[in-house]
């Protein structure tokens, strides 16, 4: 019998899990498994789900659980469990909450699914990622935060719409840190249609345009009143579907570098080549002078989160 690939979403119960869920049934990415605090609500998001499939035309058989254990020989382990932004709030004041809950999760992972590919969605997202890694014990490859591929679609769309073309047309990438003040949307190798993006609008538009991305998720928050979940879900999901087909898709992710653009021990988003290893390489390129420093920036900010939240590991 062939196997098929086995994800497990941890904190399914919960907004982005569940939209992690739905995309990843209708591409029909493998069995899942959701977990919840609750397993009413984990129940309840399969149920759900499954009722879809009249209509969407797939099957699938959800195991739906508060049981840890169901998540063992797990290929694959969304943890999107944590208490979400509120409006005002920022991610770093998130740190105190749920570095525990992390820690919690990540040690359950590392028993029962010692051979996963741990994606860290939790905020503040690169902090988790540095509490995960520590718990786990995983090489690098195996604990890999989404937060780039989200930050990079926001810079796409609206780069998009601030030039009137298809987004499918824009290529351009975030790196550094998932947080407002100190994320990098990088406009210098930035393109629509092979052509720079310096063609299409003015250096005060793309300024406009790197502002809205920054402030793209407390945009969000204070529009709905908690976080974003469809995005987000969706590119999480496209980190999943990268590892379980082992496409090699270069997507931004958040890793601990290791002396890549020149940088030891920080957990930062960069572009990295995902496959069945998880992220099996990181790949550099040439900043401005200003990405460079905002970049640096970045870092510095991801350390004290990272120093914050080792006083969590006990």
């Amino acid at each position: 019998m062939i196997k098929r690939p086995k994800i497990a979403i941890i904190g399914a119960g919960g907004n982005v899990g569940a939209a992690v869920a739905q995309w990843a049934v209708v591409k029909e990415l493998g069995d899942l498994v959701l977990i919840d605090l609750k397993a009413g609500p984990a129940e309840g998001r399969a149920l759900d789900l499954t009722q879809c499939g009249p209509w969407e035309g797939f099957n699938n058989n959800f195991v739906a659980s508060d049981n840890i254990e169901k998540i063992a020989g797990a290929d694959v382990v969304v943890m999107t469990a944590g208490v979400p932004r509120k409006p005002g709030q920022s991610r770093e004041e998130l740190i105190n909450i749920n570095a525990g809950i992390v820690k919690g999760i990540c040690a359950d992972v590392k028993k029962h699914a010692p051979d996963s590919v741990l994606i860290v969605v939790s905020n503040p997202l690169d902090a988790m990622v540095f509490v995960a890694k520590q718990v786990t014990g995983f090489p690098r490859e195996r604990v890999i935060g989404s937060a780039g591929v989200l930050d990079s679609a926001r810079f796409r769309t609206y780069l998009a719409l601030a030039a009137g073309v298809s987004v499918e047309d824009v290529q351009a990438i975030v790196l550094g840190a998932h947080t407002d003040k100190d994320m990098v949307p990088v406009t210098s190798t930035a393109m629509i249609g092979n052509v720079p993006v310096a063609k299409f609008l003015s250096p005060e538009k793309l300024k406009e345009v790197v502002e809205n991305t920054k402030k793209g998720g407390a945009t969000l928050t204070g529009l709905i009143g908690t976080s974003a979940w469809l995005a987000p879900g969706a590119g999480t999901c496209l980190m999943v579907e990268a590892i379980v087909r082992n496409q090699g898709r270069i997507l931004p992710c958040s890793v601990e570098l290791n002396g890549e653009f020149g940088v030891t021990g920080a957990f930062v988003g960069v572009p990295v080549k995902l496959t069945a290893k998880g992220a099996e390489s990181v790949h550099e390129f040439e900043l401005s002078a200003a990405e460079k420093d905002a970049f640096a920036a970045s870092v510095k900010a991801n350390t004290e989160l990272m120093e914050i939240a080792r006083g969590f590991l006990g």
